[in-house]
């Protein structure tokens, strides 16, 4: 090739690179700058972005992930942070959706997770049952940007199996909790998991707290309210009892390690192992964690 030919492929080639970005903001995909990416490691983003006429805020349409067609009566949850697990109350919730599947709210300009949850009782609010719907994703996260709708389809799915809370609840950042990073037999990052602190050794019972959900890396943070001696465990659903071939890990394994947290201090490098669960799984029965 002449240098002629080689400087002209090169122009062609810079001219492509700088439209890259161009042609990426006018697709209107919600595209995370630099900081959300930090604050939502492992997170799944989602929506694109419409001409809010002057509001801010998030709508869309819920739908049975099974067959598409509209949920009527169900509700979207919008939570600013991982804190609560996505498992308690959020920052805002919708009304219920239309006999389109339709929602829409209006919120200030930020990055926020996105749950849609149906429940067979109707209300709003509280644990999820059998036969109720939930985004099988627990990671939809989103950035609302001012003077703008995103817009989010958020199928559903049915859940088999009870859902379970954290028998006290510390939803907000405290200077007190356990942080570490989950992994398998590989020493892999398990994503989308999330610890469990018990005051003792029964853990075959609701967890005491519960951790953030674990990012790309495994990373999880569990908030404490005050200082004291906790046994970790570790699993990747919400509800029912780990079903066999679930990762499932206890902090020491066989024999759980006490670990002594001091009020006003972190400790931190925990390592939890999770491993396929291979005990008995009875459907129906066994409606708490293992």
């Amino acid at each position: 090739m002449s240098m002629q030919g080689f400087k002209l492929c090169w122009r062609i080639g810079l001219v492509i690179v700088l439209a890259l970005p161009l042609l990426a903001c006018q697709t209107g995909m919600s595209q995370p700058d630099a900081s959300d990416k930090t604050s939502a490691l492992g997170a799944q983003w989602v929506g694109k972005y419409v001409d809010g006429q002057g509001q801010t805020g998030i709508r869309g349409h819920v739908i049975y992930k099974e067959d598409g067609t509209p949920v009527v009566g169900g509700y979207v949850n919008i939570y600013p942070d991982t804190i609560s697990n996505l498992l308690g109350p959020s920052q805002f919730i919708s009304t219920p959706t239309d006999s389109n599947g339709s929602y829409q709210m209006e919120t200030p300009a930020g990055v926020y997770y996105v749950v849609a949850r149906k429940r067979l009782s109707g209300q709003s609010t509280g644990p999820l049952s059998p036969g109720d719907y939930y985004s099988e994703h627990q990671r939809l996260v989103t950035r609302v940007e001012p003077g703008k709708f995103v817009e989010i389809e958020l199928p559903v799915a049915v859940m088999k199996a009870p859902m379970f809370f954290k028998t006290r609840v510390v939803d907000k950042q405290t200077d007190t909790g356990i942080s570490g990073v989950l992994v398998d037999q590989a020493g892999k990052p398990v994503m989308g998991g999330f610890a469990m602190a018990y005051v003792d050794k029964e853990m075959k019972r609701l967890p005491d707290y519960a951790s953030t959900l674990s990012d790309q890396q495994g990373r999880f943070t569990i908030f404490l309210p005050e200082g004291s001696g906790y046994y970790l465990a570790a699993r990747i659903h919400a509800w029912d009892m780990p079903s066999p071939g679930e990762p499932y890990g206890k902090y020491g394994g066989d024999a759980p390690v006490l670990v002594d947290v001091a009020t006003g201090s972190f400790v931190k490098d925990i390592e939890i192992v999770m491993v396929p669960f291979a005990g008995e799984y009875k459907p129906g029965k066994s409606q708490r964690p293992f």
